[in-house]
């Protein structure tokens, strides 16, 4: 047993060490992922240890791979300690397999008072990438934890006083499915520079520029054309941009800059 905590805690190191790196530097990355291969077990790895892979494959732009490990983790199964799970649970998100995430996600919001400590970030995200307000109302209950996130709450509530529920669930669906053969990472930025809450959704990729333009050119139009067949007056406070999987910056900021 003490061996598998060591072994827990060598793939929880290299994990946070990647956290803390931007996506741009790819060899650090990769210096990390032959630490992890040095550890792992290749005949009989340990999920934790795929977990970790998965998501240096994600910081590397590196898709197929990601995936082929989400469904491999994924028949392995098992309970998973808190850290890991919600790095596979963001790991899915990121990919854009939302089903998957959904059947982890789903316990923890039933017993939400017992999760919310520690899921509390990641079930926002899922809330906001599946379009549900409703979540998001279950959520800004806690106001310990909502209060940090009170532009994400003020933008749901645009949506909602304006009878604009289903066109968010819509459209989130449909920037994923615009995105769910190239999508490496899927993030949200907040802004009030308009005297208001906007929702600004970044997907990375691991293609050229003039790619990721096309792809969120494409992704506008069809925004555009939702809007106009939804009946309802357009609202302008969400927006997508599509940018290099290099451009992430890294998972977590470094407190000391």
């Amino acid at each position: 047993m003490a061996e598998n905590i060591n072994e827990l805690s060598i793939y929880e190191d290299i994990l946070d060490r990647a956290f803390s790196i931007p996506f741009k530097q790819t060899s650090d990355f990769v210096a990390l992922e032959q630490e992890l291969y040095s550890v792992v077990n290749q005949n009989s790895p340990h999920i934790c240890g795929l977990i970790a892979m998965m998501f240096l494959d994600i910081a590397q732009g590196k898709r197929e791979s990601a995936k082929e490990l989400a469904y491999r983790i994924w028949e392995i199964g098992g309970e998973l300690p808190s850290f890991f799970e919600i790095t596979y649970i963001e790991n899915l998100l990121n990919l854009g397999l939302v089903e998957m995430a959904s059947v982890l996600v789903k316990p923890r919001f039933e017993a939400l008072r017992e999760n919310i400590e520690d899921f509390y970030s990641v079930l926002s995200r899922f809330a906001v990438q599946t379009g549900s307000l409703s979540l998001l109302n279950r959520l800004s209950a806690f106001n310990e934890y909502a209060k940090e996130d009170a532009l994400l709450y003020e933008f749901s509530q645009v949506f909602q006083e304006a009878g604009c529920v289903s066109q968010f669930k819509d459209i989130q669906k449909l920037v994923l499915e615009n995105i769910k053969e190239d999508i490496c990472a899927y993030e949200y930025n907040l802004y009030d520079d308009r005297g208001f809450a906007d929702l600004e959704i970044v997907l990375y990729i691991a293609q050229d520029d003039i790619s990721c333009l096309r792809i969120q050119n494409s992704i506008d139009r069809k925004i555009e054309a939702y809007w106009l067949s939804s009946g309802k007056e357009r609202l302008y406070n969400l927006s997508v941009v599509v940018s290099n999987i290099k451009d992430h910056d890294s998972w977590i900021a470094d407190e000391t800059e």
